[in-house]
């Protein structure tokens, strides 16, 4: 039991002593930046404006796109980019411009890169539609489809 008392006791003294150092440091008076001459601190110049640019996040019109063969599309960015497809069999891309080409059935991941280093990537799903899947069945499309 004694040791329960001293372990509240101890718990109660630093939740005070906690409590007691939260409270002053939001007194804290603000520091004021500024430069002076001479040894006069009245004359403190603060209207100093620091300016920040924070770049804008590098992105892509879409994350993910569904194709028909042969159709095309084309992807853009909010800053210049090149593009690049990871498979040429099933999506073609222009490197300059993100005009995307579905050359076959499957899926691709087309990736935009600034000359800075900032990348986005947009998943690409190829497809037949339907009368391309009548036109391979039925019509020996698999032949020259």
């Amino acid at each position: 039991m004694k040791k329960i008392c001293a372990y509240l006791a101890v718990l109660l003294v630093l939740a005070a002593f906690g409590m007691t150092i939260l409270a002053h440091a939001g007194d804290l008076p603000p520091v004021p930046l500024g430069s002076h001459t001479g040894n006069d601190l009245s004359e403190v110049n603060t209207e100093y404006e620091v300016p920040i640019s924070i770049p804008e996040a590098f992105k892509i019109s879409q994350n993910q796109l569904q194709l028909i063969y042969r159709q095309e599309e084309t992807l853009t960015a909010n800053d210049a980019a090149t593009w690049q497809s990871d498979n040429d069999a099933v999506v073609k891309v222009d490197p300059a411009s993100g005009k995307l080409t579905a050359c076959g059935v499957g899926t691709a991941k087309i990736t935009a890169a600034t000359e800075d280093g900032r990348t986005d990537f947009c998943a690409v799903t190829v497809r037949y539609a339907w009368w391309q899947w009548l036109i391979r069945i039925f019509l020996f499309g698999w032949i020259w489809y």
